[in-house]
């Protein structure tokens, strides 16, 4: 299966959300020549699955992927970690898409497509590690999308959303100071300083599970991150207070 990149997307006004951590100068590394990222990583307006639901004003979009919108994501990593948040409780099944780029053609071959009736929406950050047999290739472009299934018999209706990322080589250097961090907030602050916001945000969401998530440093880390999804503050704030999902797909 192909994809196609005949796709547009509207970009958000870049915000410096390092300005929230004075003490970090994130992404030291500038690269002037990487394009901003074709796609925006949200659904489209502010519905839902369900026209008949009252949306207050200030909601988010339904569906957002933790992907930055100014940039195209980079992840050190070969078998990564997607997330994205859903807005409603209402629970819908759930398409996951991941492409890799033919650099000649620019165009998409499918890798991995999850779209069981078993993969469901929760309403919340919902986070998906690729299953182990899934490894991508170091320089290689990829985009990849989920989508809500709002009507199985008019898929024109579903509700979708995609991210462009990059998988990029570890410098030698930053692979021995991971392996020397004592802590998921010296991994993820180690990774931000470094480019690499997006598997930071990802270390950060790991933390859920222990009791470093509820320390303010990584309380901190975590709203400069978000703030690279989205800048506006409503959304910001919904993002970091909803509960986190792990998932496990074969």
């Amino acid at each position: 299966m192909r994809y196609n990149r005949a796709f547009t997307g509207s970009l958000l006004s870049i915000f410096f959300w390092f300005l929230l951590m004075p003490s970090a100068s994130f992404g030291q590394q500038k690269r002037t020549d990487e394009p901003p990222p074709r796609t925006n990583g949200r659904s489209a307006g502010s519905r839902g699955c369900s026209n008949n639901r009252r949306i207050l004003k200030n909601s988010p979009p339904a569906l957002i992927l933790l992907s930055s919108n100014t940039k195209r994501a980079r992840t050190i990593s070969s078998n990564p970690i997607f997330a994205w948040f859903i807005r409603d409780s209402q629970a819908r099944q759930m398409q996951f898409r991941l492409y890799q780029e033919d650099s000649a053609t620019q165009e998409y071959e499918l890798v991995k497509e999850i779209k069981e009736k078993e993969f469901q929406s929760k309403a919340g950050i919902m986070v998906l590690p690729m299953p182990k047999n899934v490894r991508l290739s170091q320089g290689k472009k990829y985009l990849w999308q989920v989508e809500l299934v709002c009507d199985r018999n008019r898929p024109s209706a579903n509700l979708f959303a995609e991210a462009e990322l990059e998988i990029a080589p570890i410098q030698p250097s930053l692979k021995n100071k991971l392996k020397q961090a004592v802590n998921p907030g010296d991994k993820a602050m180690l990774l931000a300083k470094n480019g690499l916001e997006y598997d930071a945000l990802m270390t950060v969401l790991a933390t859920n599970k222990t009791a470093a998530s509820g320390k303010p440093r990584m309380n901190k880390l975590k709203v400069a991150l978000l703030n690279q999804i989205t800048s506006d503050p409503s959304e910001l704030k919904t993002l970091q207070a909803c509960d986190i999902h792990w998932m496990k797909m074969e």
